[in-house]
């Protein structure tokens, strides 16, 4: 139920962001992303928080993925789905929100303990334990350090075998339509040379094992060929 009613609370705090920054149109992948951002913020918790610190913790939740969100942009880190601002960003806090938000009773319950509570109920009890919190606290730097650690040599020696990025053409192009044969979102038209150009190299390897049609812009594919512009093979 806390879940449920804080993954409501996402839909509609994004929702709202959305509708007073154009009042005429919808965004919905950050609709969507903000409900991924709120079951991801509530996980932690949702043994022991109550519906009224779930809504709370919804709407900081929806204006951290915002912020997330545009600075992946600002800083030009590419995350086509947003998976840094909805997983890792929607994720600590809700850790942290655990150590603010844990209700004592709902403790009790789920786990037989009845001390160290959230750092709001100790402070409102002159009491300012910060054992939960701070353990919390650790959790995400622990996570954090972990991630670095392992995935950033994972990345390094992928680099250094050239297998890290794909061709500049290509990200170009957009692996939506290199690899899957159409756009997932309603963007500019990759120009069609382009398309060509990669179509031509794909071709031109001398590893091919696997073709496949990439429809060139304005072009239909119907039956194996493309319509109006000949058959584009390229890799898979």
């Amino acid at each position: 139920m806390v879940s449920f009613k804080k993954e409501n609370k996402e839909l509609m705090e994004t929702t709202a962001h959305n509708t007073m920054q154009n009042r005429y149109s919808r965004d919905v992948g950050y609709t969507l992303n903000g409900c991924l951002t709120g079951l991801a913020a509530i996980t932690g918790g949702c043994a022991t928080v109550e519906p009224w610190a779930a809504v709370v913790i919804g709407i900081f939740a929806g204006f951290f993925y915002l912020v997330g969100s545009h600075l992946m942009v600002r800083f030009r880190i590419d995350d086509a789905v947003d998976a840094i601002p909805v997983h890792m960003v929607g994720g600590a806090w809700g850790v942290l929100a655990t150590g603010l938000f844990s209700n004592p009773h709902r403790i009790e319950i789920a786990f037989g303990m009845t001390e160290h509570a959230g750092w709001f109920y100790e402070w409102s009890q002159g009491s300012g334990d910060f054992t939960l919190l701070g353990i919390q606290m650790l959790e995400v730097l622990f996570i954090f350090g972990w991630t670095f650690v392992t995935m950033g040599a994972c990345f390094y020696l992928l680099n250094m075998l050239g297998m890290f990025r794909i061709s500049a053409l290509e990200e170009e192009v957009g692996m939506d339509i290199s690899r899957h044969k159409g756009s997932a979102y309603d963007m500019n038209a990759v120009p069609k040379e382009k398309v060509s150009e990669l179509n031509s190299s794909r071709n031109s390897s001398k590893n091919i094992v696997d073709r496949t049609v990439i429809p060139v812009e304005g072009d239909r594919e119907s039956d194996g060929k493309v319509e109006g512009g000949g058959e584009e093979t390229v890799n898979a």
